[in-house]
């Protein structure tokens, strides 16, 4: 089959290159940023990471659209990507039916195969962070979302130091923005790189398109607000600290159904950014605290699917697709006059040598 990837952010990449890396022993694959090379390739499955847009499913008929998640929040647009998909990978069947009881399902079926971005975490990879941090120091991770009514960027400002440490000098704080920050809110990055640079043990990740993974597993808590990070922590079973903004019920994003708002209980909550010194410690004097209801939503979220082997299901089910694709459609290569499908290889093959030197070049 001819399967395409459209990463449609940077950040995506860490979803979907796997899948790719997968799918490309068996398949011809196309994994590109550029809408009219996809639609010169005619691809029988698609495989995306954001909601379908724009004229991609009239230019593209007779293409199975496969919608992975880039994140697990609702956040007012879950549902919107879930009707637009033909096949929408979720992470249990909880989740499946958190869906259907909202009125969204996709045009074909659910996949119910765990979530590709967190195999490396379930998986126990430990990767190397890019920074050095001193033996002894507990770490927090801060990483908020960059919706401004539900983000708590703003909350903290040029306070955050000295709000998630108090008086203690043993935590080491690393500060992972949402990837969008970066471009929608650069005041916030600015103020974040001057933290990182006037205070010890403070770190930021300069390249907000860096995969998060990481980062949650070398956390010892958790600061966020309402960002799928949340949910991905779960994984760990650590505590963390939820931010409410007050300003989150006038928001277009704001979705109480969403596990991000619905499931509060999964963390302490405060909204109250003084309270925050006293209770970062308490989470971290006390991380057991709350473990219960930590595992009551993980089982929820993941069931049992929490092998690290999402992209094997999802792989799994892209093959079985093959055998729901008329033939005249399989065939549209063979159709294809020879100087013609010659220069069209020729076009594949150079963008791919330009995606993999471009790749290289970014190290």
């Amino acid at each position: 089959m001819r399967v395409a990837f459209l990463p449609c952010n940077k950040f995506h990449d860490a979803i979907l290159r796997p899948i790719h890396e997968m799918l490309s022993r068996r398949h011809w694959c196309l994994y590109t940023e550029n809408r009219e090379a996809l639609f010169d390739f005619q691809p029988h499955v698609t495989i995306m990471a954001e909601a379908i847009f724009g004229e991609l499913r009239p230019r593209l008929p007779k293409t199975i659209f496969v919608h992975t998640r880039h994140g697990l929040a609702s956040k007012m647009v879950a549902y919107q990507g879930a009707n637009e998909c033909d096949y929408l990978c979720v992470t249990s069947d909880f989740m499946r039916d958190w869906y259907q009881q909202g009125g969204s399902k996709p045009r074909q079926d659910f996949w119910v195969i765990g979530y590709v971005g967190l195999d490396p975490l379930f998986r126990g990879d430990s990767p190397a962070l890019p920074f050095d941090r001193k033996p002894g120091q507990k770490t927090v991770l801060y990483a908020p979302t960059f919706n401004r009514p539900l983000s708590s960027a703003g909350m903290l400002g040029a306070r955050l130091v000295e709000l998630i440490r108090g008086s203690r000098q043993d935590i080491s704080i690393i500060i992972k923005p949402h990837p969008l920050i970066a471009e929608q809110s650069p005041e916030w990055m600015e103020t974040w790189r001057r933290l990182a640079h006037e205070h010890e043990d403070v770190h930021l990740v300069a390249n907000a398109n860096d995969d998060v993974m990481p980062y949650l597993r070398a956390a010892d808590a958790l600061i966020t607000d309402a960002s799928s990070v949340q949910l991905y922590y779960l994984a760990l079973d650590r505590p963390m600290i939820l931010i409410n903004n007050p300003d989150r019920f006038g928001c277009e994003y704001f979705d109480p159904r969403g596990f991000e708002w619905s499931w509060r209980d999964m963390g302490r909550q405060i909204e109250n950014v003084e309270e925050l010194p006293a209770t970062v410690a308490a989470a971290l004097s006390d991380p057991v605290r709350g473990s219960d209801r930590r595992a009551h939503y993980r089982k929820l979220l993941f069931g049992d699917l929490t092998d690290g082997k999402a992209v094997e299901r999802l792989c799994h089910n892209v093959e079985k697709l093959a055998a729901t694709i008329p033939s005249n459609h399989l065939s549209y290569l063979a159709s294809v006059p020879a100087a013609r499908l010659a220069a069209r290889k020729v076009k594949w093959a150079a963008r791919r040598a330009v995606q993999g030197i471009t790749r290289l070049w970014s190290l």
